[in-house]
């Protein structure tokens, strides 16, 4: 199972369009990206929603899409810190090390009053990729939360790492 059919590859990236089929073997998809010598990797949900508004079979839940995440980070932070780039894992690092970017203050106003409150707003500054639906409620935010608890503890060591001027692959050697 490659998935090739949802891959894009731009500008040294490949981006995979990640459906709920894909989130049922996230093993299987990151090796095969490995093998390919792939450096960079882009994951992006697929939500789609039917004319209901409810998320059609194809979409990613939010708790598939914690399970994908959390299961290609632990890959990840044990085999290929700086040898794959996984934009969502190199942007929370960023985060936990105090380099952010600017807030956009635009889209904070328009964002309801449960996400201006989130505990992880300071990962998003005003981005979030939740996916929200219609009334603002954002589909993938278990899935996302689930996976900066997760990573937290591995984030807060490589943090640490870049601190004392060493680099976060040190971390693999550590969890070996």
């Amino acid at each position: 199972m490659t998935g090739c059919e949802d891959m894009d590859v731009s500008e040294g990236m490949i981006k995979v369009v990640v459906d709920h089929q894909k989130c049922q073997h996230p093993s299987d998809l990151y090796r095969n990206l490995q093998q390919a010598g792939v450096r960079s990797a882009q994951f992006i949900p697929l939500v789609e929603r039917d004319e209901k508004g409810c998320p059609t079979a194809g979409s990613v839940t939010a708790e598939d899409w914690g399970r994908f995440l959390n299961t290609v980070f632990d890959i990840w932070v044990r085999e290929d810190i700086s040898r794959i780039s996984i934009p969502l894992f190199d942007e929370t690092l960023n985060r936990w090390c105090g380099r952010t970017g600017q807030t956009n203050r635009q889209t904070l106003s328009q964002m309801n009053a449960r996400c201006q409150s989130c505990s992880l707003l300071q990962f998003y500054r005003g981005e979030c990729p939740a996916y929200c639906d219609d009334s603002g409620k954002g589909g993938l935010c278990a899935g996302y939360h689930a996976f900066f608890d997760h990573t937290a503890p591995h984030m807060r060591v490589m943090r640490d790492l870049l601190k004392q001027h060493r680099s976060p692959m040190e971390l693999m050697a550590m969890l070996r």
